[in-house]
């Protein structure tokens, strides 16, 4: 009952909302005024059109006139009227969400047909920004040392990288952030990455909204990615790019196999051609890309044990053990990874109003992580999986010069699965599955296999309808609905054999704790409406987001007996989670102090729903022994963010503008857990809404536009991001390691409170120079000192590790022959081969004592020093662009 009471709401807020959808935005918008150049009147009548495409307007009494939906680019601007020079304005930039302003002065004339040609002024304080965001080109992605989505959002102010890659927006969590292409979330629902990852030559532009967005973005409390792809054009474009490159480093003594030098350990190929599709007069356009990259990476170990081995340790005499070595000795990459990816985008414009796009994109990946226990016994590791499609179909209508509406769907799947071998009956199992070697301490591992499996697998159907409309010259109205149905699997489960079944290879049926699956179709719903009001000296962004969600699953409800081992009926065992819902407002506005500089101020309030693999986490809710059980929470309540903001951008000199904001997020409801005894008094843990934190923090930067041969971005932040846990499941471990949980705010893992990115591109006419420079003060840890020859562990979070530097490097030369253009590259990753030296184990004369005995395995240096907690040592990478 209480659903289909939800659904009736739901249905009545979509009714408020004119049954609608507020869409990501893909387009952006010009608008200014025509006037007289003499008598400064307006010049109604006159028209305004956007060079090489069907996008113009009519000038109004007033003198201004407005062009909506027009995507991200660089376009030729035209304004004509009779009796008048026409006036022609060329490289004007539009960008996603943002009101280019262009305004024309027309001089009277006899000569009609002149033209009169202006390079357009780029407007270095952006009037419309009420709300951080970071915008980046494909063109200048194409400049800097950057290899892959993470590489450039890294850049951004306001964003940190931890040491295991997770990007985190303005202090949040790394699963805080909802990605888009072309319009539509394209997330995963299992750790809310991209989908399917998109590779750097598709991107026209992409938004990196870090602060207060809109209400057209939902599901995220931290940022918004917003990715706008390439299509083709009325000429025909192709591009190809190949290079190699391997590791070039001193450091012998932390990576094993660093001095063998071979150019083509790290490879990449990409290409893309473009165009017109002959015989259909410029009425479809495509754009087909792909890559393949392959890279051996830099962390390795070395084949000296097989899976097979076995040891005896037991002898008190180290004389007397005995280990097997039947490995090859060979040296293995511990780290590899591959990965191919495609894209194909189908434009079809049958008509000057209508315009359709498919757009297609695959991914097919594989890689390994280090595991540095088993650093002789490399077959040990399994490998990772992933493969995934993305469907994009978009139509959209142009009604008239003010109004247009768009129908969207979208469908994408992607698999995930972790194994040694496919089969888990290979006989490779059957000799690595054996009874547990205990190796002695800081030795490395003797044989063995990791014999677990995991399968995991999305398909997310989608459909929006927007409608866009700009109802006078103030007002630009975007309202709508949107459906969106996941299909999710996961299954995980160990191969195991045992004497009971004569030591024949076996897979437990689901009752067994040792495998798990489960199958959810939960529903997202949502509803949004949006006005951008833009007077003279005013800009305003308002709006409300409805959010539903239905995680369609059921939840125990005695949590001393939540897998019911007592056999109540299942319908007093268990209950439907319930339907979770939020209504968030939006607000931000921009206002000049100066004809140089702009203040913005914005709220809002965030909703997203946890990591859907928390929610369906055990779901058969078993439970044994003291806290080596947890299990998911379909019924966990949104996580809550509400957001502050106020910046100022200033120009300080021609093309030199300052940005500063100060922000501060208050977090609550956050997925963290709740400690429970069973009547058996097992003790386990379950995913609660008791996390929260706070964020607040100040950027600053300096944008210097092309100056010459230099241009040049310096952004700092300093944040500082608190919270009760880093991790949901912090409290679980904590109590199954008879640590005290904390009581109150502490540094998250990956607080930094100084950040400091510079970017510097040197040009000529043929040849560049960019540098990407970072530093970061270090990131907070648990500090553990020795007394009375124990470990004393510090209160979490407390010490601080050492500030960071890194620089990476990219220098090309082009050489034209007639229209096909080559460039030549080297980027340099780590041009100094940094280390983190503090990471070095500090080893006590006792401790060398203690383990002289086992020398003849290893050191106790090379076991306690981990090389994956270092940064990757110095790449050195050559290749060669051609486009044509």
């Amino acid at each position: 009952m209480e659903k289909w009471l939800k659904s009736i709401s739901f249905i009545f807020v979509s009714i408020v909302f004119f049954q609608f959808n507020l869409y990501a935005g893909t387009t952006g918008k010009i608008a200014g005024r025509v006037i007289d150049a003499q008598t400064k009147e307006a010049l109604a009548g006159a028209n305004v059109v956007i060079l090489n495409t069907s996008l113009g307007a009519s000038v109004d009494l007033d003198g201004t006139y407005y062009i909506i939906n027009i995507p991200p680019g660089v376009y030729d601007i035209e304004a004509s009227f009779i009796g008048y020079q026409t006036v022609r304005k060329q490289k004007v930039v539009v960008t996603v969400d943002r009101t280019t302003t262009v305004n024309f002065e027309l001089q009277p004339t006899v000569l009609e047909t002149e033209v009169v040609e202006v390079v357009a002024e780029r407007e270095d304080i952006i009037r419309d920004l009420t709300a951080t965001s970071q915008k980046v080109s494909g063109a200048q992605i194409r400049q800097l040392p950057v290899e892959n989505l993470g590489d450039i959002l890294s850049l951004q102010a306001g964003v940190t990288q931890d040491p295991g890659g997770g990007i985190h927006l303005r202090g949040g969590r790394s699963d805080e952030i909802q990605y888009y292409v072309d319009g539509i979330a394209v997330t995963n629902p299992f750790g809310r990455g991209l989908a399917v990852p998109v590779q750097n030559n598709v991107i026209q532009e992409m938004e990196v909204i870090s602060g207060t967005f809109n209400a057209e973005y939902g599901q995220a409390m931290s940022g918004i990615v917003n990715i706008v792809t390439k299509e083709g054009g009325d000429q025909t474009n192709v591009s190809f790019s190949a290079y190699s490159g391997d590791f070039v480093s001193t450091h012998d003594d932390v990576f094993m196999n660093i001095n063998h030098i071979d150019p083509f350990s790290q490879k990449y190929v990409e290409g893309a051609i473009s165009g017109p599709v002959p015989l259909f007069n410029k009425r479809i356009y495509y754009f087909i890309s792909g890559r393949f990259r392959d890279e051996e990476n830099w962390l390795y170990g070395k084949r000296l044990h097989m899976p097979s081995d076995t040891a005896d340790f037991t002898s008190p005499d180290p004389e007397n053990w005995a280990v097997q070595y039947t490995g090859d000795g060979k040296i293995i990459p511990m780290n590899p990874s591959r990965e191919v990816s495609y894209q194909a985008k189908l434009t079809f414009k049958p008509f000057s109003n209508l315009k359709m796009s498919y757009n297609f994109l695959g991914n097919s990946s594989r890689w390994k992580n280090y595991d540095h226990h088993n650093k002789y016994n490399p077959e040990y590791i399994p490998t990772h999986y992933s493969q995934g499609i993305t469907n994009l179909f978009v139509l959209t209508h142009t009604i008239s010069a003010s109004t247009f509406h768009e129908f969207r769907m979208s469908y994408y799947w992607d698999k995930y699965e972790r194994h040694c071998r496919k089969d888990p009956f290979d006989p490779f199992y059957d000799q690595g599955i054996h009874k547990k070697i205990d190796v002695p301490q800081d030795v490395f591992a003797v044989g063995g296999v990791d014999a677990g499996f995991e399968y995991r697998e999305n398909l997310t159907t989608a459909i929006k309808y927007d409608l866009v409309s700009q109802v006078n010259k103030y007002n630009l109205i975007k309202i709508g609905v949107e459906y969106r149905r996941h299909d999710l699997k996961d299954e995980w489960f160990v191969v195991r054999k045992d004497e009971g079944t004569n030591w024949q290879l076996q897979i437990d049926d689901l009752s067994s704790f040792a495998h798990n699956y489960y199958h959810k179709k939960p529903l997202e719903l949502a509803a949004y409406i949006q006005d951008k009001i833009e007077i003279e000296d005013l800009v305003v962004n308002a709006g409300i987001r409805f959010d539903y969600f239905d995680p369609n699953s059921k939840v125990p409800v005695n949590m001393t007996d939540p897998s019911n081992k007592r056999g109540a009926p299942e319908d007093y065992a268990y209950r439907d989670a319930t339907v979770k819902t939020q209504i968030s407002p939006r607000f931000g506005l921009a206002f000049p102090i100066s004809d140089r500089g702009n203040i913005h101020v914005a709220y809002g309030h965030f909703f997203q729903i946890p990591d859907l693999g928390r929610l369906y986490e055990n779901p058969e809710f078993e439970v044994i022994g003291r806290f080596e059980s947890f299990i998911g929470n379909a019924d966990l309540e949104p996580q809550r963010t509400t957001m502050y903001e106020i910046g100022l951008q200033q120009q300080l000199i021609q093309n030199l503008v300052m940005n500063v904001t100060c922000y501060f997020k208050d977090i609550r409801h956050l997925a963290g857990t709740k400690l429970y005894k069973t009547f058996e008094q097992d003790e386990y843990g379950q995913y609660a809404n008791n996390d929260y934190g706070n964020v607040w923090g100040i950027t600053a930067s300096l944008d210097l536009r092309k100056m010459g041969m230099i241009s040049a971005n310096l952004d700092y932040t300093y944040q500082i991001a608190e919270g009760n846990g880093s991790d949901p499941k912090q409290a679980f471990y904590d109590a199954r390691n008879r640590d005290e949980s904390a009581k109150t705010l502490i540094p998250l893992d990956w607080d930094q409170r100084h950040v400091l990115n510079a970017i510097v591109t040197v040009s000529g006419k043929s040849w560049g120079i960019s540098s990407i420079s970072k530093f970061h003060t270090g990131f907070p840890y648990t500090p553990i000192t020795t007394y009375n020859r124990a470990p004393n562990i510090q209160l979490k979070n407390e010490g601080r590790r050492k500030a960071e530097f890194n620089m990476d490097l990219r220098l090309y030369k082009s050489i034209h022959f007639g229209k096909i253009t080559t460039r030549f590259f080297v980027n340099i990753e780590n041009v100094f081969d940094n280390l983190r030296n503090e990471y070095r184990p500090e080893i006590t004369e006792r401790d060398l004592r203690v383990h002289e005995p086992k020398t003849f395995l290893n050191s106790l240096y090379e076991y306690r020093f981990n090389p994956a907690t270092q940064p990757m040592p110095r790449l050195v990478k050559v290749g060669l662009d051609v486009e044509m």
